[in-house]
């Protein structure tokens, strides 16, 4: 079984929780614990904004390495992602995805005047076609639908007439465009926190919200079975904590801590930029 790792909580969590070989090795590099480049180059950007990246690590590998080779590999794997966000490689696909992600403006249709004068005109489009229909019936048929249309034609020019109609039908073209521009802000403000022009900003939120998520995790906590054939944690405080928090738990301290050590570097290196 292998899972797709999480960036937001930047790899090391669950770097233990994929599947793979049963050999053991002491080894800390990326490809040591069956992780490519070329998986995590290509959902580095995605995993940004969805927290999702493709990788798929080597569970027994992982587990049977030292607690000190798990803290290199964790180091030297997040040594790879900060070098690798700096490139001009992953800045132009960052831009790429950034600008694909961004919401269109509303078309416009015209002023209230315009669209209010387009109504009336496919209203009497829609007339003179029901006549040129009606000119094809027998001729009972005919007589009928002829007196529909002349019933429309005297509802259109009554509602042309009539300036309270008008005013209130180019009320509601002028609220419906203004409601269409909120929508469009409200997507664009969106997008615009998904995306920052600079990735280090959302990288930095990232961090963030690691440190937030591992800041008291109880590493000595007491697990006991579930009678369901797995572990839960014995104190219920624990047990209704995220999955998340949970995965990092499982991974160790360890690793955890040599992540958030490196995470509160980045964040450091990022603010001097």
């Amino acid at each position: 079984m292998t899972l797709r790792l999480r960036l937001v909580f930047l790899l090391f969590c669950l770097v233990m929780l994929g599947a793979g070989a049963a050999v053991a090795a002491a080894q800390s590099s990326m490809a040591d614990f069956g992780l490519e480049e070329s998986d995590l180059k290509a959902g580095i950007v995605d995993s940004l904004a969805y927290g999702n990246v493709p990788a798929y690590p080597d569970k027994k590998l992982f587990k049977a390495a030292s607690p000190s080779v798990q803290a290199a590999f964790v180091k030297n794997t997040l040594g790879w992602i900060q070098a690798y966000t700096e490139s001009a490689a992953f800045k132009a696909d960052y831009e790429k995805k950034r600008k694909s992600a961004k919401p269109s403006p509303p078309k416009s249709k015209g002023s209230p005047d315009e669209q209010y004068a387009k109504y009336l005109a496919e209203q009497r489009k829609g007339i003179e076609n029901m006549k040129k229909e009606a000119a094809k019936m027998p001729p009972d048929m005919q007589k009928q639908m002829l007196e529909a249309v002349k019933q429309m034609e005297a509802n259109a020019e009554q509602s042309a007439g009539n300036p309270q109609m008008a005013a209130m039908m180019k009320q509601g073209y002028g609220m419906s465009a203004a409601s269409e521009q909120k929508d469009y802000e409200n997507r664009l403000a969106a997008w615009e926190k998904k995306y920052p022009s600079d990735s280090r900003v959302l990288i930095a939120e990232r961090l963030n919200q690691f440190l937030e998520l591992t800041k008291d995790i109880p590493f000595q906590a007491k697990l006991v079975p579930n009678g369901y054939g797995k572990m839960k944690f014995a104190d219920p405080r624990y047990e209704a904590k995220p999955s998340q928090w949970k995965q990092c738990y499982r991974a160790g301290r360890e690793p955890v801590q040599a992540a958030r050590a490196f995470a509160l570097e980045w964040l450091s290196w990022i603010e001097k930029k």
